[in-house]
């Protein structure tokens, strides 16, 4: 009697044992599986943003890498030639390592964009616009862009003045008695922009405060720094 309780005993603990097993087997072989795809997926977009593109400009060659300068490369991948779209586009050159690119232009529209290549940094200056000119200040840390929209007809014009140690816009303040709207919102149109000194600038430009029968363009100081 006692050899039959217990061989019973043993059953049971046989039995509870493989059903503890049974329990356990299939959140361990599925765990992995799942952690397993979430890694791969991370590590995918980690590469894609890694790979590197080459583009040469004036005889000096550049590694352009997608996390550096994300909006343009976001905008050259949507070809199916990435690194072959990044080359056809117009690099105009600022200074050394630094460049001015147009991109995603329709119908002599365009953004417009600053690239360091040196410090692997952008800035976006302006969208849906013209490149009217492009000012250099007499100490070379300074870049004025003009540029155009149209109004019913109209030239408006917004100066960006930009500072090339940072690759940031500065904020211009009035330098005189005659009051006009900042010029960075394409309130009116901007014949000329002239680098005084190394703080001030003019601004030759309609008056959006005058009567519109006069055509007179006003003369306007600005500090830039």
């Amino acid at each position: 009697m006692l050899k039959i309780n217990g061989l019973m005993a043993m059953m049971v603990l046989l039995f509870i044992g493989c059903r503890a097993n049974a329990d356990t087997e299939e959140p361990v072989d599925m765990t992995p599986v799942e952690e397993s795809e979430i890694t791969l997926e991370e590590q995918e977009s980690s590469k894609d943003k890694e790979k590197k593109m080459q583009l040469t400009l004036e005889n000096t060659t550049y590694s352009f890498v997608y996390k550096d300068y994300p909006i343009l490369s976001q905008y050259v991948h949507n070809f199916d030639q990435p690194e072959e779209q990044l080359r056809r586009l117009p690099f105009s050159k600022i200074k050394k390592d630094q460049y001015r690119v147009e991109f995603a232009c329709h119908e002599e529209r365009c953004s417009h964009l600053m690239i360091d290549f040196n410090k692997k940094d952008s800035y976006l200056m302006s969208d849906l616009s013209r490149l009217v000119s492009t000012h250099v200040s007499p100490d070379q840390h300074f870049v004025a862009f003009i540029y155009q929209r149209d109004h019913d007809g109209e030239h408006r014009h917004q100066l960006i003045v930009m500072d090339l140690d940072t690759l940031e816009p500065v904020e211009l303040e009035p330098n005189g008695d005659h009051l006009i709207p900042k010029p960075n919102q394409y309130q009116y149109a901007i014949h000329s922009v002239t680098f005084m000194d190394e703080e001030k600038l003019q601004i030759t430009s309609d008056d959006p405060m005058a009567d519109p029968s006069v055509e007179e363009p006003v003369h306007s100081l600005w500090i830039y720094q």
